[in-house]
């Protein structure tokens, strides 16, 4: 049983190394790609949103797949789909497009679906598990987006491309070796059928926290690079920051599962969140030409939006009140997340022309940034019961 659990340990690995890297390693060549097929900037911007749309159009999808074949084959066909999608896309002005729309439905279902794998083969190291797929997605995100431009210099771009089917291959394999597992249903499948998952007030404030801390994150994405040069950082320097605003949340990313689960630390887990975000953004609104002070606000940003994400994935399984409804509510919570967090970048562009300065806009960010924590600390206070069912 144990061999089994490391094998499964390493096969959450192989699956995580695969959750961003095809959306990752294609904003660095976004330029060489425009030029390969003459694309337009709206062009171009549509192609980097493709996948985010996926993730909030086709998620809540995704638990009718998993319940119609199980979690296992869903993960397989995630991988191969992601596999052949990212391989071949590069070939056309066409399949650059259809290729992103298929790595998008792919991670889609990855992302769907890999909490509900991680209970059915070991749901007693869940909190230890989730940990460790978001570390690594995070950590081998910041590797990629690092590595993707020096190895387009050396084979090209389009073959750089391929390069990362690879890890999408063996975890694939990997897939395959699990052992099937047969998931025995229990006397809550009846209640479920009952009360669906968005029938559940704490369900609806789950799926707009997980879409208020996207949000948050994807907005800081988008612009701080640009706030940071307009804070007088150079580009060069800025994109350093940038980077470890990316990298800083790894180890938090892994820890703060299993700090969370339970309630008492989760709630001052949000307490931090918080005050992280007050922190954070606050400080890339007062602070102006001082390097060291700007690099801090980075660090804070990267730690508490890397806690956030993490939180808010771990708590769909603290909110599923069985095995066979992680599916259900990790396809929902993801599917309204996703729909809200796609509106970000472009809600808060349109303020910045707005407002014209970048003060005003990052002071609205802050207010959304605070009513984020706010619901989480009332969604958790509405799933006491939860909390107290997972830790007997």
């Amino acid at each position: 049983m144990s061999k089994v659990r490391n094998n499964f340990a390493w096969e959450i690995v192989l699956i995580a190394c695969n959750l961003r890297l095809a959306i990752i390693i294609l904003t660095p060549l976004i330029d060489k790609i425009g030029e390969t097929f003459k694309l337009s900037t709206v062009q171009l911007g549509i192609l980097t949103t493709i996948p985010l749309l996926c993730f909030g159009f086709i998620s809540i999808l995704i638990s009718l797949l998993i319940k119609k074949i199980g979690t296992r084959r869903t993960i397989i066909i995630g991988l191969f789909l992601l596999m052949l999608a990212n391989f071949f896309r590069i070939y056309t002005e066409s399949l650059i497009f259809v290729g992103t729309l298929f790595v998008g439905v792919a991670i889609t279902i990855l992302n769907v679906t890999l909490p509900a794998l991680v209970v059915d083969y070991a749901e007693e190291k869940s909190a230890f598990l989730n940990g460790l797929y978001i570390a690594t997605s995070n950590l081998i995100s910041a590797l990629a987006g690092g590595v993707i431009v020096p190895l387009s210099n050396l084979v090209g771009w389009e073959n750089a491309i391929q390069v990362f089917s690879l890890p999408t291959l063996i975890a694939g394999v990997g897939a395959i070796l699990l052992p099937k597992k047969e998931i025995k249903l229990d006397n809550k499948v009846e209640i479920l059928e009952k009360e669906k998952v968005w029938q559940r007030h704490a369900i609806w404030l789950l799926a707009i926290f997980m879409g208020l801390q996207s949000l948050v994150f994807y907005t800081l994405v988008a612009w701080l690079p640009s706030v940071l040069v307009n804070h007088g950082i150079s580009p060069v320097t800025a994109g350093w920051m940038f980077a470890a605003f990316q990298m800083i949340g790894f180890p938090f990313s892994y820890v703060v599962p299993k700090l969370a689960s339970r309630l008492k630390s989760a709630r001052l887990t949000m307490l931090l969140l918080l005050v992280g975000y007050i922190l954070g953004v606050g400080m890339l609104i007062v602070v102006k030409d001082n390097l060291w002070l700007l690099l801090l606000a980075c660090l804070i940003n990267g730690i508490t939006t890397g806690t956030s994400f993490a939180l808010s994935l771990y708590l769909i399984i603290v909110f599923s009140s069985s095995k066979e409804e992680v599916g259900q509510v990790s396809g929902f919570v993801q599917s309204i997340g996703y729909l809200l967090a796609s509106s970000g970048p472009v809600i808060f562009g349109i303020l910045k022309d707005t407002f014209n300065n970048w003060n005003t806009t990052l002071l609205c960010l802050l207010l959304v940034a605070a009513f984020t924590a706010t619901i989480g600390l009332i969604m958790i206070g509405m799933g006491r019961q939860h909390f107290l069912r997972l830790n007997k």
